[in-house]
């Protein structure tokens, strides 16, 4: 049985929790950490037990004030410029109504960017810096800080949650960062999705069963959306 209250708890304990966002949707299970606590070991967990796309997320209201922007407005921008940009827009999404895609990132000091050292150190940092702001960083400073520490385009792709979180979309970038709130940490996540051998997303009953059999929490989104209902109010 998964257990939200744990959850939250092994989450601010640096550790993993893994949430399935909902049938009928992608149908994927995240691994998902705390992005302020990640460490090479759980860059190294999470592409050798999950292997899809390592991402860290950041709330809109806190993306504005880093000046980060949904990628495909860049797109949009650069339409005139380069028109091959103007067909490549993702309206055609069969699971949802837009891309939570941003900027991709390394830190400054990385090297390649791609290691596990340095991922977490990009994952890391950035989570570090979304907590900053979030707890009042002045604004002046806030994207010069974000410039001067971070490069694009980079290994770690950053995701940003819709406007209200988990009200009109119900992807990972919102269920895990709405987690991460709700454990009273810096809101943003690092994800995972789990990939199967069959050519697919690792089946819920198969991502439950890791899950369990190695002792995290796995939730189902459905539980995620009811919780911060319950906590906004």
């Amino acid at each position: 049985m998964s257990d939200l209250k744990q959850a939250l708890k092994d989450l601010a304990d640096g550790k993993p929790v893994f949430a399935y966002d909902a049938d009928g949707r992608e149908e994927e299970t995240d691994i998902i950490l705390a992005s302020e606590f990640v460490r090479p070991e759980d860059v190294r967990f999470m592409r050798q037990n999950g292997g899809g796309l390592i991402c860290a997320t950041v709330t809109d209201k806190l993306a504005k004030k880093l000046d980060l922007p949904f990628l495909v407005d860049v797109f949009k921008a650069a339409e005139s410029r380069f028109p091959v940009l103007r067909n490549f827009l993702p309206d055609s999404l069969p699971y949802d109504t837009k891309s939570a895609f941003s900027l991709t990132i390394n830190h400054r000091k990385c090297y390649t960017g791609i290691t596990d050292k340095d991922r977490a150190m990009t994952i890391s940092e950035f989570g570090k810096l979304v907590g900053e702001v979030n707890n009042g960083l002045d604004t002046s400073l806030t994207a010069e800080l974000f410039t001067s520490n971070f490069r694009t385009p980079g290994h770690v792709f950053l995701l940003r949650t819709s406007e209200e979180i988990l009200k009109d979309r119900f992807g990972h970038t919102e269920l895990s960062t709405a987690l991460c709130i709700m454990a009273g940490l810096t809101p943003s996540a690092a994800i995972c999705e789990m990939m199967g051998d069959d050519d697919n997303a690792l089946s819920k009953e198969l991502s439950r069963e890791f899950a369990e059999s190695n002792e995290y929490q796995f939730l189902e989104g459905k539980d995620i959306v009811e919780a911060w209902k319950e906590w906004c109010e």
